[in-house]
This record gives C-alpha cells, structure tokens and sequence, in this order.
C-alpha cells in the first residue's frame, strides 16, 4: 500500500475511512496489513495483549500509564514493531506469518492528538494461543 493522506481517504468519520480500507471493529485482519495501513496513512497499529485491558482502556490513557515503560514491556506494542522483532529473533518468522497469518481482533478505530497532529490508529487484540488452528482457512485478508 502506497503512503496516502489521510484526509485523501473515503469517508467522513474514522470508521468510514477505515472501512475504505478494509478495516471494521470487531472483524479480524492480519497482523502485517494493520502495520502497511498505519504506516501508508501515518497512523498507528497497536495490538494488546490482555483482553481486559485492550477492551476497557483507551489507548491514549494506556499510553501516558506506561509511559515510563519500554515498548517490550508494555502490555500493547506497535504491530510494525512486533512483526520487526519477531523477524530480528527468528529468520523464519516472516515465512510463517506468510504460511499462517496472525489474526488480530480489531477491537477500535479512532484518533488521538499529539499536541496539533491527529494520529488514526487501530486498535487491535492479539490472538491467546489456544485460538489457534493451524489447519483452519485464514480468516480475513491480505492485500500485498
């Protein structure tokens, strides 16, 4: 996906333009189209871990509370910086991702402030391991 504005996409809200790119709450979508839409819009993906927390914070307040937090020890990180350090400590991990895609609930869309700029981001929750089925069709798309 090629870097656009993000004024220039369909839409008059933030869940009409996420639409337009293939992104609805509650659906699921692949780990590596969540970074592409973020970094294509200047946006953010983020992807939690704890279902509790991913599904009664906002994302702006997770951010100030572990603001003292390194990104690996937060209970959220950037979905580009998962897939860059998976492929850091794993060679194979981008052919995996490929053979069985990482699934991502998206749990909201919407748009913080930081300071003048407005930043869309996705906010995504990750898969517990007993939810995986290796043997299943992927759920969702990618678009290369």
């Amino acid at each position: 996906m090629k870097k656009q504005s993000w004024n220039d996409i369909a839409g008059d809200s933030i869940t009409e333009k996420m639409q337009s790119l293939g992104i609805t709450v509650g659906s699921k979508a692949d780990i590596r189209k969540l970074a592409e839409i973020a970094d294509a819009v200047g946006g953010e993906a983020v992807v939690y871990f704890e279902k509790d927390l991913a599904e009664t914070s906002t994302y702006e307040a997770d951010l100030r509370d572990f603001a003292g937090e390194e990104e690996f020890n937060r209970p959220f990180i950037q979905a580009h910086s998962f897939i860059k350090f998976g492929s850091e400590n794993d060679p194979t991990f981008p052919a995996r991702l490929q053979e069985f895609p990482l699934m991502i609930t998206v749990i909201e869309v919407a748009e913080r402030r930081e300071g003048s700029r407005v930043i869309p981001y996705i906010k995504g929750l990750m898969p517990f391991l007993d939810e995986f089925d290796v043997d299943a069709e992927p759920e969702g798309t990618f678009i290369d």
